[in-house]
């Protein structure tokens, strides 16, 4: 055997220690991080403000992103009220509603029936345009999938006849000619007080169909019903008519309605159905 095929001795595997960073350098480091900690120290507040802001700017731009909805914008009128908008003419005391088939139109009221200080500026009758014929869609619909989870709505809990509207849609329309259970109700959405009311709409058992006529009284928007422009508004419990043929009938008021946030809803109401719009493709319907 050849001297070169032995085996030359064991030699032992020692680790080779490395070596920790100096402690200079360690020291420029926190050197280094002091002036860091100290700027989150003393602007730690408005960086958490401006977090907060920015985050709060996301939720905002899904909360109102494009949805779909139909046919729920506000028509405004371009006809100018006359300088009399409200005015006496013998008993009665002249409203100005608007412009229909080339000449002013007018609510007729009794003298005193309302008190003008309290009556906003004209905007013209159904220049906000309620809905007669609410259009709904269930699971899967093409809004319904659209709405984002922080979206606000109003839920009216029926069981598996729940109801969502869209805060999106109600400050668009203000009002929804609505059945639930083939019960006929009226959805009132006040936009000062964000509050959103559900009234019996139902007259000596026959269904009233209302309309927006173009005035806040105080903060209360007024309505009109279809058949006798009787000008209503919310008095207490009830939504009451203050002028005309109706004056001093009432609907009860079944409920205030709470809003939630669509993602809530949904989870609590799978069988549920969701206000997308308006069919305005016929006739405004009468009472």
């Amino acid at each position: 055997m050849a001297e070169n095929d032995l085996d030359g001795p064991i030699v032992p595997h020692v680790p080779i220690p490395t070596r920790g960073r100096p402690l200079w350098v360690r020291g420029m480091a926190c050197v280094a991080i002091l002036p860091l900690i100290g700027f989150i120290g003393l602007n730690g507040k408005q960086l958490w403000g401006e977090f907060r802001s920015l985050r709060d700017d996301q939720v905002s731009v899904r909360a109102t992103q494009i949805v779909g909805y139909i046919d729920i914008n506000p028509v405004p009128s371009f006809a100018r009220s006359p300088n009399g908008y409200i005015h006496d003419e013998g008993d009665t005391t002249q409203l100005w509603a608007g412009w229909r088939k080339g000449q002013h139109h007018w609510f007729t009221l009794s003298k005193g029936d309302v008190d003008p200080t309290r009556l906003s500026t004209p905007m013209g009758q159904d220049a906000i345009r309620a809905i007669d014929c609410p259009l709904f869609e269930t699971t899967g619909g093409k809004c319904w999938v659209r709405v984002p989870p922080e979206a606000l709505v109003a839920g009216f809990p029926q069981g598996n006849g729940a109801v969502a509207y869209p805060l999106t849609v109600l400050d668009k329309v203000e009002m929804v000619n609505d059945q639930l259970n083939d019960r006929p109700v009226l959805i009132v959405y006040t936009p000062v007080s964000h509050e959103i009311s559900i009234y019996d709409a139902s007259v000596d058992g026959k269904r009233v169909t209302f309309g927006h006529g173009g005035y806040f009284y105080g903060n209360q928007p007024v309505l009109y019903d279809r058949k006798t422009e009787s000008l209503w508004t919310e008095q207490k419990e009830a939504m009451v008519a203050f002028s005309g043929t109706r004056r001093g009938t009432g609907l009860r008021r079944i409920a205030r309605l709470d809003l939630v946030p669509w993602s809530v809803w949904k989870a609590e109401n799978s069988g549920g159905k969701l206000l997308v719009g308006a069919d305005r493709s016929g006739p405004i319907p009468l009472d």
